[in-house]
């Protein structure tokens, strides 16, 4: 090896070392009595119950397993969890409860309304408590008659809880167990619960899910969503757009309204009243839930791998609770399985990017050949580079394929599948920069005075009438799958009535996207009779940055609530919605400057430039990148 070489790779690995060190270093800060667990810029603070100085939970509701307090992603905040905490000041974190019995519907824990003032019944998660002579009360210190007993096997990205009894309440016993996993972007709850009485039970299990964004008070511009067309009570009242349209957040006199299947928090919240969420009696995709904000851009979904039975909204001025109520019936010696997956999102976070050096690079893959086919609790174990699956727990090629689909990215900003510069001076064809798919124009005049001055160097001028831009033969991209597409338009005069901007996928009607200017000059998206719009004016003759990017909840059922627009590279709060699913279709065009019905929409008038497609879900900042290399052109 020569020496020039040998420098370089000293000097690579000093720089993966300090790399690695700031991207594991523990930078949260830690209450008394818990661990750190921590995966790439994951850190996640739990609650230690073989510590004297964890008084967090140690009362007679929530369990002392898997007391998750606070979880912080490259330094940004998703828990809300004040700084002391004993047997009754829990309010934060992820606290877990059985059986709150709060509502008719909802079970109260076994054994209690079968015995008299006096007699043991079953607190899951707790121990057996001695009732009393009134009807359960959730926030009632009843007496202890045995305390579980709680065990943990702490690693460095895990823990695994295992709580028993000796005893049991007339009949009714368990054990319980929870591994803590996290990866990356990921936290993993698994339970294991086991009827080891004599008589089969029914209970219920929640987690408080105190979320919060950096410290943001709830309110404004903090959504929910959910995969499904949901009822509520109280009802919510679904968002009426005013005469004179403005700002959601000016225009909403509720705390809380509904846009199609979204929950908006419109003001800030303070004592809003809890909501009971309900899906369709035959819906039977994924159990999970979506919660952002809209200035923080920090996103939090959650999934059971079991259904609920419905979902209870708790919110204060400081955190928001979607509460996922799990139910399960156990015979004597039967058991349980289930799963918690919570999957924290900010803006331009990669989960490939385990150095935390905000590229994927050679110190990823360093990091990523170092801890080659480890597993945990192998030496060489590296939480950072397992990338696949949550249930893979090896380090192996997938983990490489991960890797790879984000290679040379900085922030997460993947290369474009199709670029039109649209800076061609002469002719009738639209070069496309990646090589593969040049776009044919019609309609345009024969001196070639379509092509004009844009917002770095040339653009394209449509006239309303008959001028278009037809491309065929794009690289489909499977159906559910992230997508964006992203544009500079100018209007040459206020639109009368909407104008086609460009219409994208299959041109069977109903099949496509169309992204247009309406009639109040604001970015409109549709596909069928589904429709999405912004609430920011694009049609005021000024040129303006524009981007619609589909990341849909569930990949299999992407829907017209999973579209994410933006203008000038802020995200847009979307003042009316009509829901639809948004089909796959199979033939794979473009058309600029034009509707694909014109029964539907007027072509349009006005300038366009620099048109991309990904085949990913842009961030705000990932389009801020695209909006800045288009104006230092």
């Amino acid at each position: 090896m020569s020496r020039v070489v040998s420098i370089w790779v000293v000097a690579a690995s000093i720089l993966l070392a300090l790399e690695t060190e700031r991207a594991t270093g523990q930078s949260l800060p830690a209450h008394a009595g818990t661990r750190l667990l921590q995966s790439g810029g994951l850190v996640v603070e739990v609650g230690d119950p073989e510590s004297s100085e964890c008084l967090w939970n140690k009362g007679l509701r929530f369990s002392l397993v898997a007391n998750v307090l606070r979880a912080q992603l490259h330094g940004q905040d998703f828990l809300y969890s004040p700084v002391g905490g004993g047997a009754l000041t829990y309010l934060g974190g992820l606290p877990m409860e059985f059986d709150i019995g709060q509502e008719a519907f909802q079970p109260d824990p076994p054994g209690y309304n079968e015995g008299k003032s006096g007699d043991p019944f079953l607190k899951i998660g707790v121990g057996i408590l001695r009732r009393d002579g009134s009807a359960y009360n959730f926030s009632t210190s009843y007496p202890v008659v045995e305390q579980a007993h709680t065990t943990v096997t702490w690693q460095q990205d895990r823990a695994h809880f295992a709580q028993t009894l000796a005893g049991s309440a007339n009949g009714y016993s368990c054990s319980l167990e929870e591994d803590v996993i996290v990866k990356n972007d990921r936290l993993i709850l698994n339970y294991l619960l086991r009827n080891t009485g004599s008589k089969a039970f029914t209970t219920e299990q929640y987690l408080h899910d105190f979320l919060c964004f950096s410290g943001r008070s709830v309110g404004p511009n903090v959504r929910l969503s959910f995969p499904y067309d949901f009822t509520t009570s109280p009802a919510v009242s679904p968002w009426q757009a005013p005469a004179a349209i403005r700002s959601i957040v000016a225009a909403a006199n509720p705390v809380v309204v509904r846009v199609a299947n979204m929950i908006e928090f419109m003001d800030k919240a303070t004592s809003v009243p809890k909501i009971w969420v309900y899906k369709p009696q035959d819906y039977a995709g994924p159990e999970l839930c979506a919660i952002e904000h809209a200035e923080t851009l920090q996103r939090v979904c959650i999934e059971t791998s079991i259904p609920a039975a419905y979902v209870g909204i708790w919110t204060t001025d400081y955190q928001v609770s979607p509460e996922q109520f799990l139910q399960v019936t156990l015979a004597p010696g039967a058991e349980t399985r289930f799963t918690r997956t919570y999957t924290f999102r900010i803006d331009g976070f990669v989960p490939q990017d385990g150095t935390g050096d905000n590229a994927v690079d050679m110190n990823d893959l360093s990091l990523l050949s170092s801890a080659w086919l480890d597993r945990p609790g192998d030496a060489g174990w590296e939480p950072a580079c397992d990338l696949s699956s949550p249930k893979d727990d090896k380090v192996d090629l997938r983990d490489f394929a991960a890797l790879a689909r984000q290679w040379r990215q900085k922030a997460g900003l993947a290369a474009p599948t199709a670029h039109w510069k649209l800076d061609e001076t002469a002719g009738t064809t639209a070069f496309d920069e990646r090589g593969q798919h040049p776009g044919i124009l019609y309609g345009v005049p024969g001196d070639h005075s379509q092509w004009v001055t844009g917002t770095s160097g040339g653009a394209l001028r449509c006239d309303g009438i008959d001028d278009s831009v037809e491309i065929t033969g794009l690289p489909s991209i499977p159906a559910g799958n992230p997508r964006t597409i992203t544009a500079w338009i100018k209007v040459s005069k206020k639109p009368p009535a909407s104008q086609a901007i460009l219409a994208w996928g299959d041109p069977t009607p109903g099949k496509h996207w169309l992204l247009e200017v309406d009639g109040n000059r604001r970015l409109r998206f549709s596909c069928g009779t589904g429709y999405a719009l912004a609430t920011r004016i694009v049609g005021d003759l000024q040129w303006h940055h524009i981007a619609v990017a589909l990341d849909p909840l569930v990949p299999s059922q992407p829907h017209v609530s999973d579209i994410r627009l933006y203008v000038d590279t802020r995200p847009q709060s979307v003042y009316e919605m009509k829901e639809q699913e948004i089909p796959a279709g199979v033939v794979e065009c473009l058309r600029i400057g034009a509707p694909c019905d014109f029964a539907t929409s007027q072509p349009f008038d006005g300038m366009v430039d620099d048109i991309q497609i990904f085949d990913t879900a842009l961030s705000q900042a990932n389009v801020g990148h695209v909006y800045n290399a288009a104006l230092s052109r």
